[in-house]
């Protein structure tokens, strides 16, 4: 019996696709998001389930993160120097359990 791969994401090939740098496919951690950025664009494509195994993708928490810099740290300007450690990481969605 073939013994089961355990991953950080939905499947072996996403995970071992993620720790790639040859191949255009990203995790942002603080964003909960996977993408692929454009050739020769910033614009990137966010992935909603995964390619590979078809599983549907947890949604990305970017609209949260701005509402809640907005309303709990008063805050608009994403690349302030000012915005807490907490929320340059994931850490920020997952004390909150989301």
């Amino acid at each position: 019996m073939k013994k089961l791969e355990k991953t950080k994401h939905c499947c072996g090939q996403m995970t071992r696709y993620l720790e790639d740098p040859r191949i255009n496919v990203h995790y942002c951690p603080k964003f909960r998001e996977y993408s692929t950025y454009l050739i020769n664009s910033p614009a990137k494509q966010c992935y909603f389930y995964c390619p590979w195994c078809g599983k549907k993708l947890p949604e990305s928490l970017r609209d949260e993160y701005f509402k809640i810099l907005r309303e709990e740290y008063k805050m608009n300007d994403i690349r302030s120097p000012k915005i807490p450690d907490e929320l340059k990481t994931d850490k920020w969605w997952k004390k909150r359990g989301l």
